[in-house]
């Protein structure tokens, strides 16, 4: 399968290029293959950029498997096929930085932290909350990062287009969930020791309206700038 990604004006003329010198090195059953792919692929509704994309990935592939005598039948099967496989292929996923990451996962845990604590103070005896505003922002903050990096090294792996000969066992995965999960845990229990001059309480009800102000930038910096976190992309 071939992912669905954008390329700038002067990377797409460079494939083009490849692309044309790839060919040139293509056995003839291999040329074939490529040519009655070509005619399929111009039946479909897709973009130049992604015709060349895909087909720069499947000579690249090709080349490489005539070294050892891999032909594009074994590869990909028949023309049709491979341009079955090329339309239905998932969406690419956006590209997760860490800056946009860690804003997007620190917004959401904010938002779930600060309803969570406005919640359970409105439903206690003294109506009083639980966490004070500056413990409620270290956890938001430090957890952000904690389940980037989980992202990162362990769930990554599960998405097309990952490396899969770098993905982690399963002893190796949990004990890099568990040293990003824990110090988080341990930092965030550790921010009530704060001294209330430094970590004041506020209202149950104005912490819920922080927390569903949070959750509505998340919802609109992922609308307008396509900015994705790694809390809801992990696979289980």
């Amino acid at each position: 399968m071939v992912a669905d990604v954008s390329a700038t004006t002067e990377d797409l003329r460079q494939k083009v290029a490849d692309n044309r010198q790839l060919e040139k090195k293509l056995t003839k059953k291999n040329n074939q293959f490529i040519f009655d792919l070509k005619k399929d692929l111009a039946k479909t509704s897709l973009s130049e950029e992604q015709k060349t994309l895909a087909l720069h990935d499947m000579l690249t592939a090709l080349v490489e498997g005539q070294k050892s005598g891999t032909t594009a039948k074994q590869l990909y099967g028949t023309p049709t096929e491979a341009v079955k496989n090329i339309v239905e292929a998932p969406e690419a996923l956006p590209e997760i930085t860490f800056g946009k990451a860690w804003l997007d996962n620190s917004l959401v845990l904010f938002a779930f932290l600060a309803v969570i604590t406005g919640g359970f103070s409105l439903l206690s005896n003294t109506g009083q909350a639980t966490q004070g505003i500056t413990s409620i922002l270290i956890g938001a903050a430090s957890g952000g990062l904690s389940f980037y990096l989980i992202y990162k090294y362990v769930y990554s792996y599960d998405y097309p287009g990952a490396d899969q000969s770098k993905k982690p066992g399963a002893l190796k995965s949990g004990g890099i969930i568990a040293l990003c999960f824990i110090p988080w845990v341990l930092l965030f229990s550790a921010s009530s020791l704060i001294p209330r001059t430094f970590n004041p309480t506020i209202d149950p009800m104005i912490a819920i309206v922080l927390g569903a102000a949070a959750y509505g930038i998340h919802f609109l910096l992922k609308k307008k700038f396509g900015i994705q976190g790694s809390l809801f992309m992990r696979r289980y």
